[in-house]
């Protein structure tokens, strides 16, 4: 069974390798674990918890990608956040392959307005010139990390291209980061993709519940309201990064999946579901994005 992870910060991770003279980052550490997992796909952003250059951070992390020593493996590129974005160089981040991108990454910034900001500030003038462009270039928006008067902003300006890469649902774990109802339905009014995430904080607020059943719980709860076809997996794992433990014990990294898998098959799910949620409800929609997602010269 094949799963398109539709958000990981690998290319941040490749990024703050280059930075510290780490080499061979993707091919020592990244590449055995996707050999062994039922990884096939994903969307490999880079993000900006902090000031840097961001062009600059691009064009040192995608070079490190060795994508033929992973067969039968698409990727698209994206932005976690757009901080550091100069808007004029938006369509040098498109030649060099990126084809996704969050508005923010939880921050007040000069385009929009993420979870830790003013619940009264949204989608900013500049932020619609910024949507209209990505909407020229047919990127794909994610909602991922915007306050509710942003997601709404933006869904107001855009139906087109409009996915959540990591979140859950907030009747389950009322956190920020996480949806209501009412935003579910809007995202299934355009047709969009919401991916479920294995961050624990995600998960449950009770450190109890923080594991897979009840992840399950959500994915039970998100079929309810949005129908088999507009699910995904944006997992976020961190294993990549020093001390952490944001993700559930049970399934720490990629390789531990098929623990998903047989979960989604314990509860009743069928095989042709289960590749959908899995795989097919991205690729499928945005496959043209993986053909010009990377950039074979690097």
């Amino acid at each position: 069974m094949k799963i398109f992870d539709i958000h990981s910060d690998l290319l941040y991770d490749l990024y703050q390798a280059v930075n510290k003279g780490i080499k061979n980052r993707f091919v020592d550490y990244h590449v055995p674990r996707f050999l062994n997992s039922p990884v096939k796909g994903g969307v490999w952003t880079l993000y900006s918890p902090v000031e840097f250059d961001l062009l600059a951070a691009v064009k040192s992390a995608i070079p490190e990608i060795k994508l033929n020593l992973l067969s039968d493996f698409q990727i698209i590129l994206g932005l976690e956040g757009l901080r550091n974005l100069k808007l004029e160089d938006l369509d040098e981040l498109y030649k060099l392959g990126i084809r996704h991108a969050m508005l923010t990454w939880n921050e007040e910034n000069i385009y929009a307005t993420g979870v830790r900001g003013k619940s009264s500030r949204g989608l900013t003038k500049l932020g619609k010139a910024l949507l209209s462009r990505m909407e020229e270039l047919d990127m794909i928006i994610d909602l991922s990390h915007l306050n509710e008067k942003s997601f709404y902003d933006v869904l107001e300006v855009s139906n087109k291209n409009i996915i959540f890469s990591h979140g859950n649902l907030r009747d389950l774990c009322n956190v920020p980061r996480n949806l209501f109802l009412e935003q579910m339905k809007s995202l299934k009014e355009v047709d969009g993709i919401i991916g479920l995430s294995l961050v624990k904080y995600f998960i449950s607020e009770d450190p109890e519940k923080q594991n897979l059943d009840f992840f399950l719980n959500h994915l039970d709860r998100a079929v309810e309201v949005m129908g088999v076809d507009n699910l995904a997996f944006g997992f976020d794992f961190m294993d990549y990064f020093p001390n952490t433990d944001d993700n559930i014990s049970e399934v720490p990294d990629i390789t531990h999946l098929g623990l998903l898998i047989d979960g989604m098959k314990k509860r009743g799910y069928s095989e042709t579901d289960i590749k959908k949620i899995s795989y097919e409800n991205f690729y499928q929609r945005f496959k043209d994005k993986i053909l010009g997602g990377y950039n074979e010269n690097y």
